[in-house]
């Protein structure tokens, strides 16, 4: 019916241009032609209603659909009455002024036919007709129908957003192997009298003392051979005396404002139980097999030629863990992954009675830490000894409740010495038993060394064992390229 008018239309305008281009004509050949000219206009007028009209149906038509599929997208249960509502909100209800609003999903025609994420709109209005107009022609004051269709439906996008990342890597050095966790202004360690020592790890105080004497400085090296390590690194003052030759990998750091960390402090506070054996103690034996357990009262070993640990948890409460006159003190069936820990801790809500460890006049003593490498760690994996933190704080000087190993022919021990709270003493060792590839790590509040010829941290990363370090902090910035997915309702159609 439209293009009827349109047709209509430009056949008046010709012939009117025509009636302008003859001069022969009357006023009264004007005065027909006037009412023909009327009805061009009215043509004109009445067909950009109807475009309008057809303009205003299909943003109804878009707007339904696109409404009824941000429904879904967003977990609607009515999509289809959604999208009626907004045609109704922009000017077309179903069943009003002869207009009939269709919403289906999924769409029943055209490229989208059976999508369950689209949502079709049919907008249709009926008995459409030229008034004024139909003076020109009888076909135009026939009734029609206008009809607009919309598809909608989610899409997806992806683009690439770029942004500014900040990075802060913090690290460990894990090099540390004779360790004081001391923060006071106070001497760390102190290590004296030996022939030549060699490692490949750091000796760290957290001492903050700075006094240049035997007993004033933080680290305190003196009456020895040789010394080879990778470095000394304390909070306070380093002094070294009476020697031939010392000789550091790296410079030695003094009055340093960072401190040690301990990889060692977050351990849980031990749970022994009850009592497995009360105030248990063997001597003269040809030899003694001991099994994990609670050994409340303490545990002393003495004048046996063999002593064998079996794999486990020992928890030595009450007391203290005493080793004497043995021969050999070995864990026959240990591996690296199943090896021993031996804890100092208390039964009687007294911390008081946590006990030290005494290891004297011995052979050979060889035992190693589980590995903290295994996929079920036990509770203390790369800890060999370990006094419960909650133990009374000593000194320096002080005689009980320390760890001490004296006058032994060879001691080999693999993973940590962590006596947090008290000093490790060690004197007169003929061979410490610590090859460039194994792991001894000993930390304590504390160090007292002397007689004592070597100690490696290589071995620690292949058994998770973490030494003491310093952590140093990067921080690094870039600009990160993030795809970032969009979806969003689109008409389609």
């Amino acid at each position: 019916m439209m293009r009827g008018a349109s047709r209509a239309f430009r056949s008046v305008r010709l012939m009117w241009q025509r009636l302008l281009k003859d001069e022969r004509g009357s006023v009264l050949a004007f005065f027909v032609a006037l009412p023909v000219v009327a009805g061009t206009v009215a043509v004109g007028v009445e067909t950009g209603q109807l475009y309008r009209t057809k303009r205003q149906m299909q943003g109804a038509a878009d707007a339904a659909a696109l409404a009824g599929t941000v429904d879904k997208m967003n977990g609607g249960t009515t999509p289809i009455a959604t999208a009626r509502y907004e045609a109704q909100r922009n000017g077309f209800q179903d069943g009003v002024n002869g207009v009939t609003v269709t919403a289906v999903s999924p769409p029943t025609s055209g490229a989208y036919t059976g999508d369950s994420s689209a949502v079709q709109v049919t907008i249709t209005k009926n008995n459409n007709k030229y008034s004024l107009a139909a003076v020109l022609s009888s076909t135009l004051g026939n009734a029609f129908n206008m009809t607009s269709r919309s598809v909608a439906a989610s899409t997806t996008s992806t683009t690439n957003q770029n942004q500014t990342v900040t990075t802060t890597t913090s690290t460990s050095s894990a090099d540390g192997c004779l360790v004081a966790l001391t923060t006071a202004a106070e001497q760390g360690v102190s290590f004296t009298s030996f022939n030549n020592f060699t490692s490949d790890c750091m000796i760290y105080s957290n001492g903050t003392s700075t006094g240049t004497t035997s007993s004033t400085a933080s680290v305190y090296m003196a009456n020895f051979n040789n010394a080879t390590m990778k470095s000394v690194y304390t909070r306070g003052s380093f002094t070294y005396t009476s020697y031939n030759h010392i000789y550091l990998t790296n410079t030695a750091q003094t009055s340093q404002a960072t401190s040690i960390v301990d990889p060692y402090a977050s351990l849980a506070t031990p749970s022994p139980g009850t009592c497995s054996y009360t105030n248990f103690n063997k001597s003269s034996m040809s030899s003694l097999t001991v099994s994990p357990g609670t050994y409340c009262g303490g545990m002393s070993i003495s004048s046996i030629n063999n002593v064998y640990f079996t794999p486990g948890i020992y928890y030595v409460a009450n007391g203290d863990l005493y080793i004497s006159s043995v021969n050999n003190v070995t864990c026959p069936t240990c591996t690296t992954n199943n090896g021993v820990a031996i804890v100092l801790t208390q039964t009687t809500g007294n911390n008081s009675d946590i006990g030290g460890v005494k290891i004297s006049s011995d052979n050979n003593i060889s035992l190693n830490a589980s590995s903290a490498r295994q996929t079920s760690p036990p509770l203390y994996a790369g800890v060999l000894f370990y006094q419960d933190r909650r133990a009374t704080t000593g000194t320096m000087s002080s005689t009980s409740k320390i760890f001490t190993i004296s006058s032994l022919n060879t001691v080999t021990l693999t993973g940590a010495i962590y006596f947090p709270n008290n000093r490790i003493d060690i004197a007169s060792i003929n061979n410490s038993g610590s090859t460039t590839n194994g792991c001894t790590v000993w930390i304590g509040r504390y160090i007292k060394f002397s007689s004592y010829n070597n100690n490696y941290v290589a071995g620690c990363a292949s058994i998770g064992v973490t030494p003491p370090g310093i952590i140093t902090t990067t921080t690094t910035t870039q600009v990160v390229s993030t795809p970032v997915t969009t979806t969003r309702g689109k008409v389609l159609e």
